[in-house]
C-alpha cells in the first residue's frame, strides 16, 4: 500500500508483527512518512483497526495494537477494534485486534480460528466505515 491508497480508503487496517510489544520498524517507518497527509487532515475521519502476531501467547499483542492506534488518534481517526462484541475473538486475539501466535520458529500457520476472528473484525470495520460514510453524506445534504 502507498499514500494514494490511504486517500481513497474509508477504512485502514494495519497489520504488524510485535517487536517487544511494539509496532515493527518497517510499519513504523511507513507511518512516519504520513505527516504530509496528516498535516492536510487527509487521514482524519477514517476507520482504523489492526491485527498482529507474536512468537508466544504473551508476546505483546495488546501493547503492540495500542501502540499502533496512537498514530490513528493523532490522525483524527476512529478506532474500531473487535472488542468482545463477537466472541470468536476470545481465542485468537484480544479486544484490541485479532492476533496470531506464530511459535518461536514461526512454524505455526494461521488456522481457521484466527481467520474467523479476522473476518469478524474485518466485517465490523467495513460495516462501521459504511455507516460513517453514509452519516457524513447525509450530513452534507
Amino acid at each position: 500500500a502507498g499514500h494514494e491508497d490511504l486517500l481513497w480508503a474509508d477504512a485502514i487496517v494495519f497489520g504488524t508483527p510485535s517487536r517487544f510489544g511494539n509496532v515493527a520498524a518497517q510499519l513504523k517507518a511507513f507511518i512516519d512518512t504520513l505527516s504530509g497527509l496528516w498535516h492536510q487532515d487527509l487521514l482524519a475521519d477514517k476507520v482504523y483497526s489492526g491485527f498482529t502476531s507474536t512468537a508466544s501467547r504473551h508476546g505483546g499483542q495488546e501493547s503492540t495494537l495500542l501502540a499502533l492506534y496512537n498514530s490513528a488518534y493523532h490522525f483524527g481517526g476512529i478506532i474500531v477494534p473487535p472488542g468482545y462484541k463477537n466472541h470468536v475473538i476470545d481465542g485468537p486475539g484480544n479486544p484490541y485486534g485479532t492476533g496470531h501466535v506464530t511459535g518461536e520458529d514461526g512454524s505455526l500457520a494461521v488456522g481457521e480460528e484466527s481467520l474467523t476472528a479476522a473476518r469478524a473484525q474485518g466485517r465490523r470495520v467495513a460495516e462501521t466505515a459504511a455507516a460513517l460514510k453514509a452519516g457524513f453524506a447525509a450530513k452534507a445534504e
